[in-house]
């Protein structure tokens, strides 16, 4: 059950007014109680002295009865009980009965006290009259002994008088209750009527209406959370605004990208789908339902998996087309965004420059066999400048039938229609067969060439055709451009990789090149290289084949500072 704030201050006040009232009225009633007896006892003393001044010569003299009628004047003429006793506890006179049928009273506290020569006074219960009693004794000394006077009356005759006080003391009690209670109603009232305001207001909020304020009054702490309560309504709706701004911009572009777009949440199930994505999948509402019911693609779906750990990429065929897809996680993994570029056009227009270069390049090989063969069959038995211009012809149509081969070469790696025949092979053999057809080569410039190996048994699981293919492009292009000093060949292992290192001692390569050649046709030095006979495609056969093997080639130079390649291949089993 709710229980509102005015309600709670108001039971809150009202607990504390009864708490004081309770504490007043028995603090009342036990001063006027205190009062009372106080009164009482003290109008019973005077009495007691002035009733001495008749009784001690009827005590002295032992006129014992004439002593109790005394009393029993006494009483009824002041409705006073008088009692008369010996310092022995013996009773001499009583207003009430006879003395000699009255126990000894030796044991009264009230008797011991004036025995002892002091008042004593108390109120108990009177086993001989049968109710509450005040009893007051004096001492009182006749012929040298203490005799004690005590008087008593009834304690009912003193309730009227403390009736009366406590009928008075509760009207005023109860006019303070009910004035107490009508100012904690108005100051209840006073603290919990901007609270509901508050809280109405807040409701408002909540609901999504941002203009709703809270009126300003007084000039205490509630005045200043309705004025931090307004100031936070007003950059709320500053806030809301913007943000439903910007989401119209973000929807708008989202919606006009030709990009498919999804995001998607942990589990699979659709978020945010644009319309390119709503045309691919064929669903115009799409959000809540899983990807996989819309896009049947397994390497999607291996894609998606492999995104939990990370961003993901890759080329997926989708509905006849192919898509370039990168996967990237957000909202710290609970929710990834699938973007897919349509490159089915791109690809359709690479197979056809592949098919192109592939067809031109068969297509040359027959006129270039044949030039070459009548270019040969022309310079025998010529000299001069004709065989100077017929070798200049040669030339030329050697190095167009490289390059045709190695384009049909290449083509043929990137198409991945190479099968390789694995099997284990001995590095350090291979390299030493490899330099050995380099050999006149490197004697004709005056090069020096080294292999060295730590170990001879490194061995490697490929294909020893492609392997030897690999190394004689590199060892080919380290012995083209170096003029002076040598090659270096070292081979080590690091882990389950062999490493081979190609370095020489020539030109080298500026940093800015690095990265691009192992691309086709790309060379570093055109006129050298076109002198020296180069293709520009050695080091891309060899960056192909290397990933055959699920191996790597990284290139380390600097200009005139020598290079290294450095090809990795994994160890065999």
């Amino acid at each position: 059950m709710k229980r509102s704030i005015f309600l709670k201050l108001l039971v809150s006040y009202l607990l504390l007014i009864l708490a004081i009232s309770g504490v007043l009225l028995a603090f009342v009633f036990r001063s006027y109680s205190s009062h009372a007896v106080e009164t009482s006892t003290e109008s019973l003393r005077k009495t007691g002295l002035a009733l001495q001044i008749p009784v001690k010569p009827l005590v002295a003299q032992g006129r014992f009865e004439e002593l109790d009628t005394l009393a029993k004047g006494i009483e009824r003429d002041t409705q006073v009980r008088v009692t008369v006793i010996d310092p022995t506890g013996r009773v001499l006179a009583d207003s009430e009965h006879p003395p000699r049928g009255m126990e000894n009273h030796l044991d009264r506290p009230e008797i011991r006290a004036a025995i002892s020569g002091t008042l004593g006074s108390s109120i108990r219960y009177s086993t001989t009259l049968g109710r509450d009693m005040l009893y007051v004794a004096l001492p009182m000394e006749v012929g040298g002994r203490n005799l004690v006077m005590r008087m008593s009356v009834p304690v009912e005759n003193i309730d009227p008088l403390l009736q009366r006080v406590k009928q008075h003391t509760f009207e005023i009690v109860a006019i303070i209750i009910f004035s107490s209670l009508i100012v904690a109603l108005l100051f209840s009232h006073v603290i919990s009527t901007p609270i509901r305001e508050l809280h109405r207001a807040s409701k408002r909020i909540a609901a999504g209406d941002f203009k709703a304020r809270v009126n300003i009054r007084g000039a205490d702490e509630i005045r200043e959370l309705s004025q931090s309560f307004n100031d936070m309504a007003q950059g709320l709706e500053r806030s809301f605004l913007d943000l439903a701004g910007s989401k119209e911009e973000l929807e708008g572009i989202i919606s006009s990208m030709r990009e498919e777009l999804l995001v998607l949440d942990a589990e699979g199930r659709v978020l945010l789908a644009n319309r390119s994505a709503a045309r691919l999948m064929g669903a115009e509402n799409a959000v809540g339902r899983h990807y996989w019911e819309l896009l049947r693609s397994p390497e999607l779906g291996s894609m998606f998996d492999q995104s939990r750990t990370g961003p993901a990429a890759g080329e997926i065929e989708l509905k006849e087309k192919t898509y370039l897809c990168s996967i990237t996680p957000i909202r710290a993994g609970k929710a990834v965004i699938i973007i897919l570029h349509d490159i089915t056009g791109m690809k359709r227009l690479e197979r056809i420059k592949k098919d192109l270069v592939v067809n031109v390049s068969h297509e040359l090989r027959t006129p270039l066999t044949a030039i070459k063969g009548f270019t040969e069959t022309l310079m025998e038995g010529r000299t001069g400048e004709d065989l100077q211009y017929l070798e200049i012809i040669k030339r030329h149509t050697d190095r167009l039938m490289n390059i045709i081969g190695d384009l049909l070469e290449l083509s043929e790696l990137e198409a991945g229609q190479t099968r390789l025949s694995m099997e284990k092979v001995r590095v350090a053999p291979l390299l030493e067969n490899v330099l050995a057809t380099f050999s006149q080569r490197l004697q004709a410039k005056g090069l020096t060439a080294a292999l060295e190996s730590p170990s001879r048994d490194i061995t490697v699981e490929g294909d020893p055709f492609r392997l030897e293919q690999l190394f004689m492009n590199l060892i080919d292009n380290a012995v083209k451009y170096t003029e002076q000093g040598g090659i270096t060949i070292t081979l080590g292992n690091s882990g389950d990789s062999a490493l081979i290192r190609v370095a020489d001692t020539g030109l080298g390569i500026a940093k800015e090149h690095h990265e691009r050649i192992f691309e086709r046709f790309y060379v570093v030095d055109k006129s050298r290289s076109r002198r020296l006979g180069g293709t520009g495609l050695g080091l891309s056969i060899v960056k192909h084949i290397a990933g055959l093997h699920r191996g790597s080639v990284t290139v380390d130079s600097r200009p005139y500072g020598g290079t290294t390649f450095t090809v990795t291949l994994p160890l065999a089993a």
